[in-house]
């Protein structure tokens, strides 16, 4: 009889378990920026702790987008507090929102013609002058989040919290590499070695293939944005699948997802990849299929400069629900001059989850914060010798004059 209850009462702790693995860790807040912003302010009037307050953000969804000029303001009360990473956190999550409304310029819409000529001048931009960058190197330095299960605190079991920091990465990159990357079944050096959210192109891939593929889609106005050079137009755009170089390439061994967008790029094949494998190992089998997408452009209207990207998947697909990536541009100083390049993209991606893949220890969420800094060029330096160098003494060497001329100087 005694084993009997013990039995019951072992499957009714896996139940137990099982159940409590599915529940949220707190109830979802949707809130707009405004909302979020005076949240804060009663946390602070509350005196609550940072952890509280990581938590109550943790459990945040915003429906608008946190720009970098609300962060600042905001996030001036938490400077070097764990509350700060929190909000960097939220604001990529929002990133692939519009602002909101109060912080839009009032500026009426511009004509067809006018919308017109940005768009083209957008489209010379990418064709003249992205395959032209010198081949620049720079650091790709990168916070890896993903949401699988941790222990909060000591002596806690592991529990699903939402996304977490679980790792920091930093390496030296070559423009030219960037641009010519391969196909994950092509680059194994980076596919097949490096564990969780991978992303590439945004050394002008994805906005070659964005450009060559609303050709057969649909593009429109949306709205002005303020930036700190004045205000920039805001086209949104989506691609049916039959136009689509975007491809979900999804792993059969681990039914986890990568999307790869494929595109010409100064008369070759240029690539943007987000996509998501297991760490170690490397017997993975991958499907692609195309998907269609939609997302954003930031254009500078004098210019046709392109300041801001989105893209997302259109997803029908059972392993993954969501693939995103947003690529901001600025002005970077190399030597004396000025380029366009990327300073900050954020991939963001998730699974289709069910109980079991809940109750398992994998992620089922990742996104990745990366800043593009310290670009300078390829850059060697050379020291002539004279033939005969003077003695430690200082006298001439024998067989030399002190009138022997001097080497000429490096050029």
């Amino acid at each position: 009889m005694s084993s009997k209850v013990s039995e019951h009462k072992g499957r009714l702790f896996v139940v137990i378990v099982l159940a409590l693995l599915t529940l949220p860790a707190v109830s979802e807040r949707r809130l707009t920026v405004s909302q979020l912003e005076q949240s804060l302010i009663a946390a602070i009037a509350a005196h609550n702790s940072d952890a509280e307050i990581v938590r109550q953000l943790a459990a945040t969804t915003l429906t608008e987008r946190l720009t970098e000029t609300t962060l600042d303001r905001i996030g001036a009360h938490f400077i070097g507090t764990p509350v700060a990473a929190a909000l960097q956190l939220l604001a990529d999550q929002s990133s692939f929102l519009d602002p909101p409304p109060s912080e839009l310029p009032s500026t009426p819409a511009p004509d067809n013609t006018t919308q017109q000529r940005i768009l083209n001048a957008a489209h010379q931009y990418v064709v003249d002058t992205l395959p032209r960058l010198p081949n620049f190197l720079a650091t790709r330095a990168t916070l890896h989040y993903d949401d699988g299960p941790y222990v909060a605190s000591r002596g806690q079991w592991p529990s699903r919290a939402g996304l977490h920091l679980v790792d920091r990465t930093s390496q030296e990159i070559s423009i030219r590499d960037e641009r010519e990357s391969k196909l994950p079944g092509q680059r194994s050096a980076i596919w097949h070695q490096q564990g969780g959210l991978i992303s590439g192109g945004e050394f002008g891939a994805t906005l070659g293939m964005i450009l060559t593929d609303t050709a057969q889609g649909k593009i429109s106005w949306s709205h002005w944005e303020q930036t700190p050079e004045g205000q920039a137009a805001v086209f949104q755009y989506s691609v049916p699948r039959s136009a689509s170089h975007f491809e979900v390439i999804s792993s059969l061994e681990h039914q986890r997802a990568a999307e790869t967008y494929d595109a010409p790029n100064g008369g070759g094949r240029g690539i943007s990849s987000i996509g998501t494998r297991p760490a170690g190992g490397s017997n993975v089998t991958f499907l692609r299929t195309a998907s269609q997408y939609h997302g954003s452009l930031l254009i500078d209207p004098a210019t046709g400069t392109i300041l801001r990207i989105t893209i997302q998947a259109d997803l029908k697909s059972e392993s993954l629900n969501r693939a995103a990536i947003l690529v901001q541009y600025g002005p970077v100083r190399i030597g004396d001059a000025n380029f366009i390049c990327p300073i900050h993209s954020v991939a963001w991606s998730s699974a289709a989850t069910n109980a079991q893949t809940i109750a398992d220890d994998a992620p089922t969420e990742w996104l990745n914060d990366t800043l593009f800094t310290n670009y300078h060029r390829f850059a060697s330096t050379v020291r002539i010798l004279p033939q005969n160098p003077p003695n430690p003494d200082g006298s001439t060497p024998s067989g030399t004059s002190p009138d022997t001329p001097a080497p000429p100087p490096p050029q």
